[in-house]
């Protein structure tokens, strides 16, 4: 079973699916740890088991207090970008509120989180959200960007800027004046912005969403 599989079985069979995960978790002796002893990397399966099996007990809702928690909050991130709903958006967002940014590290939480809601909002299969959470994640973006010091950070920032397509976001990337080392991930989020923001701008169709998802899987 991948991990993917794991979430997949528990969006669809929720409880059930909880239970089934802790068995074969405790039948195949899944670990909690990625590093043996003797050095080999190994899945950390059983911590993504335990968040699927909350995920198929609780939903989303179930996925937020172990955002709290050191061992499981990159787990939590992960399955939360994998669900891809406005509640795992907000859940995302909650996160982001209480981040401090000043890991320089992107495999941080922080930026894990940040790099998530990139991947939910700032492409045209996007995750429709209201105004106010665009507001939040405009916040969000705008704190972590003025904090970090690491280009490739801000250059983050920029493309995760893209999923608030308001005249607030364009205004505050219109003044901004950014490194030179970021000036691409500026031009790149006016575009976007732009494009999205404009009347003509039509959102896609179910099936042309899925035809983005398949491309953007195919390009990684």
């Amino acid at each position: 079973m991948s991990v993917e599989d794991m979430i997949r079985f528990a969006l669809i069979h929720g409880p059930e699916a909880a239970e089934e995960i802790e068995r074969l978790c405790a039948q195949h002796g899944w670990l909690n740890e990625g590093l043996l002893e003797d050095g080999t990397r190994v899945v950390p399966f059983a911590r993504w088991a335990q968040v699927c099996a909350a995920l198929g007990r609780g939903g989303v809702g179930a996925l937020r207090p172990m955002l709290a928690d050191p061992e499981l909050e990159t787990f939590a991130i992960a399955v939360l970008e994998d669900v891809r709903s406005a509640d795992s958006v907000e859940a995302l967002l909650g996160f982001c509120a209480s981040a401090d940014w000043q890991s320089p590290n992107a495999t941080h939480a922080d930026w894990k989180a940040l790099a998530a809601l990139n991947l939910l909002l700032s492409f045209d299969d996007a995750v429709k959200i209201e105004k106010s959470v665009m507001d939040d994640l405009l916040r969000a973006v705008v704190r972590a960007f003025d904090v970090t010091q690491v280009p490739f950070l801000k250059s983050l920032c920029l493309m995760a800027v893209r999923g608030a397509p308001t005249e607030a976001a364009l205004a505050w990337v219109l003044q901004l004046e950014a490194p030179v080392e970021v000036e691409a991930a500026r031009a790149n989020a006016l575009k976007s912005l732009k494009r999205r923001s404009s009347p003509k701008h039509k959102t896609p169709d179910a099936a042309q969403k899925r035809q983005v998802q398949r491309k953007r899987a195919a390009d990684a």
